[in-house]
């Protein structure tokens, strides 16, 4: 395969924006994410539902009087139960359950933000290592260029062999350079393509731009933000409320059902004939009085504060470490100014043609050379830090501060 990017010049260039549409059509794990609040939402309407009634109906299977069999004249009884939930049984667990949807929805924002911050790093990553691979591209086209020259005048005697094997070895080594960024650009692409759920073949561009605009930050501002709209913090605190919900839920199951039954016939079994009757059945809470889960219930509340606390601390110093780091490659993008990087290629433009013209050696050259790709890779690598810094700073505030 040919070092070039032409071709991907047919491919369309994917901005991070077109990324994040994709990725709510398409990605799975976002898709399962919304069935997850149906089934919850269709735990609620299971809770509603009343206990469904019995009927029971019991018959005389042999007559000694008669020698008959199902003899139901002789005796048989229709009884109509229905048991109560008392005690707020079924008022706590229709609210339980409406704290399961509620923290369904919420995991499905903390999917979508950990999705944005995988597709983040992804698009990031590809971007530098596509712009890397122009660079080699590029380096690699002077070296043939040169090469090409060279063998011209190694053919005259203009140059020796070892100069011309030097110069050749440098060139294989940036091209194996090339070829080990490129297997990273396919592993990086791959992995993009799944999460976007993109046919194997598809190949694109990205863009690795830098905003202009900033917003103003204040790290104490994006704490508070954090703490009250992170979706795995809110998650939490709705976990919180379900143990919440769930210990009144146990106390009431320590209460008994109630059950009341009505016999509107019973034909020989009673002393009156036919007979009309009505039960109230229901258990003497004597041993157990759902005394464990209520305990459990109990320590589980407790043990959900201290995560909320312990969770709360987290996100405090994850928002200050992602403010810092973010602060410090912004300050290290300023080190490189256009004009800077101006006069680098101009000095790489006539470095190769001095060489050309044997103005300059070959360790000059080659040591330009690598100046050149250096600089050049440390300006790709820091744009990526940035923009991954961005990345994380959105990850740990949880809202989408800076557009890239």
């Amino acid at each position: 395969m040919p070092w070039s990017l032409s071709v991907y010049a047919q491919d369309s260039t994917l901005s991070f924006t077109d990324v994040k549409q994709k990725l709510f059509r398409s990605n799975l794990s976002l898709l399962a994410a919304y069935y997850e609040i149906d089934i919850a939402k269709a735990g609620i309407i299971q809770a509603r539902l009343w206990n469904n009634p019995y009927f029971v109906f019991n018959g005389d299977l042999y007559s000694n009087e008669t020698n008959e069999y199902f003899n139901f004249r002789n005796q048989h009884l229709l009884q109509v139960e229905q048991t109560f939930s008392i005690a707020g049984k079924h008022t706590n667990s229709v609210k339980l359950s409406r704290v399961n949807a509620e923290m369904a929805e919420k995991q499905m924002e903390d999917v979508l933000r950990s999705l944005l911050f995988e597709a983040g790093s992804l698009y990031t990553e590809l971007a530098a290592l596509q712009e890397k691979m122009r660079l080699y591209v590029q380096v690699m086209s002077g070296y043939e260029r040169l090469m090409e020259a060279t063998r011209q005048q190694l053919d005259v005697g203009a140059i020796s062999v070892t100069e011309a094997i030097r110069l050749e070895s440098e060139y294989l080594a940036v091209k194996t350079e090339a070829l080990t960024n490129q297997n990273e650009r396919e592993r990086t692409l791959s992995e993009l393509r799944t999460i976007l759920k993109m046919p194997q073949d598809t190949i694109f561009m990205v863009e690795q731009k830098i905003p202009m605009l900033l917003p103003a930050m204040e790290v104490n501002n994006l704490i508070e933000d954090a703490i009250s709209s992170r979706p795995d913090l809110q998650l939490t605190r709705k976990n919180l409320d379900w143990h919440e919900r769930n210990l009144r839920l146990q106390k009431s199951l320590g209460v008994p059902d109630l059950k009341l039954a009505y016999q509107p016939r019973d034909r020989g079994s009673n002393y009156v004939r036919p007979y009309q009757g009505f039960n109230i059945e229901f258990s003497i809470p004597l041993f157990n009085r759902n005394q464990g889960d209520i305990q459990a219930a109990e320590l589980n509340l407790e043990k959900s504060g201290l995560q909320i606390n312990q969770l709360e601390n987290q996100v405090k110093n994850e928002v200050a470490s992602a403010f810092n780091r973010f602060s410090n490659a912004k300050s290290g993008l300023t080190n490189y100014s256009d004009q800077l990087l101006e006069r680098l290629n101009s000095l790489n433009e006539s470095t190769n043609e001095n060489f050309r013209k044997r103005n300059i050696s070959l360790l000059q050259f080659i040591d330009q050379q690598r100046i050149f790709i250096q600089t050049n890779t440390q300006l790709i690598e820091l744009r990526q830090q940035f923009l991954d810094t961005a990345n994380d700073l959105n990850f740990a505030t949880g809202k989408t501060l800076i557009e890239f």
